[in-house]
């Protein structure tokens, strides 16, 4: 009778050793992180009166990519089409992000690095920049996102052009040479826009 006494005993603790075992933190729940981190290409559409808007941002190894075609915004505000470069961060259950007006090109260049003239590029007058700010539920398979963000013109400001050229050997030499030349870019009339977004994360794989 003692061992089938004890055999019991030891049934029951191993029973009741199992069930204290589902009381922690199974995947998605109670605050875990997404198993496969925050990688992955993310997507959200923005709205408010006489606005729709996207944007997009990819993660690889807890960092953004460089991917322009992944890394973008397109917004439609009273008829006028914007757009721009995002720079995000999903970090502690928060995610931010930077909605650049992406109007910092460069010249096109020959192959030996100088300026190909003519040089002719379009500012609109219609550029804006912003920011998001919201919260994304690191506990749900598709880190469901949402929050508010902000859209305004841009301001004006002043550029250089900046131009060197190399030294040439002769008779006489003729030293290397800086030119600089300051152009003004005009502000933007596009009003202060307010918008709210949701989104999720599309794929585990940055891009």
């Amino acid at each position: 009778m003692k061992s089938a006494f004890s055999l019991l005993v030891l049934i029951a603790t191993i029973g009741l050793a199992h069930a204290g075992g589902f009381g922690g933190p199974p995947p998605f729940t109670n605050g875990s992180p997404l198993q496969s981190g925050t990688d992955g290409v993310y997507q959200a559409v923005a709205s408010a009166t006489n606005v729709t808007g996207l944007f997009s941002f990819s993660i690889v190894g807890g960092v953004q990519t460089s991917t322009a075609a992944v890394n973008k915004w397109v917004f439609f505000v009273d008829g006028n089409i914007l757009s721009g470069v995002v720079n995000a961060n999903v970090s502690n259950d928060t995610v931010t992000g930077i909605l650049d007006s992406g109007l910092s090109g460069g010249f096109a260049t020959d192959a030996d690095g100088n300026v190909t003239l003519p040089a002719v590029f379009l500012i609109p007058g219609n550029s804006a920049s912003g920011f998001f700010e919201g919260g994304i539920d690191l506990n749900s398979p598709i880190a469901a996102f949402s929050g508010d963000g902000t859209l305004q013109g841009t301001p004006t400001r002043t550029d250089q052009i900046i131009f060197i050229s190399a030294a040439v050997a002769g008779d006489p030499p003729i030293p290397a040479s800086v030119t600089v030349t300051p152009v003004t870019i005009p502000g933007s009339a596009f009003e202060i826009t307010e918008f709210k977004f949701r989104g999720t994360r599309l794929t585990t794989t940055g891009q």
